[in-house]
């Protein structure tokens, strides 16, 4: 079962504090704990693959798209609202 990332972290927690003995917990399963820490790997990964942003040349902030999915689109920058040529810029995930 997947859960939420909210649900996750509860999950471990409680998991932590049975290992620390904090707690009158039972020992978690070991099959659902395998689980949990391979759906917490997969967020991780894919936070931390970079992201290709469009950006508005007339302000280099991050530039929305426009029009009907499927159709015609086009990008608009977010402080005029007019069509706007955009670049590309990969985003990196940053580290602390």
């Amino acid at each position: 079962m997947t859960k939420t990332p909210q649900e996750l972290a509860d999950y471990l927690r409680r998991a932590n504090a049975w290992r620390r003995s904090d707690t009158d917990e039972p020992m978690p399963d070991p099959t659902e704990l395998g689980q949990a820490i391979d759906q917490v790997i997969a967020i991780l990964e894919k936070q931390a693959q970079p992201q290709t942003i469009a950006r508005s040349e007339c302000c280099d902030a991050p530039a929305v798209l426009e029009g009907k999915p499927g159709s015609t689109q086009w990008y608009a920058c977010p402080h005029c609202c007019a069509p706007c040529d955009v670049y590309y810029h990969d985003s990196k995930p940053t580290q602390s």
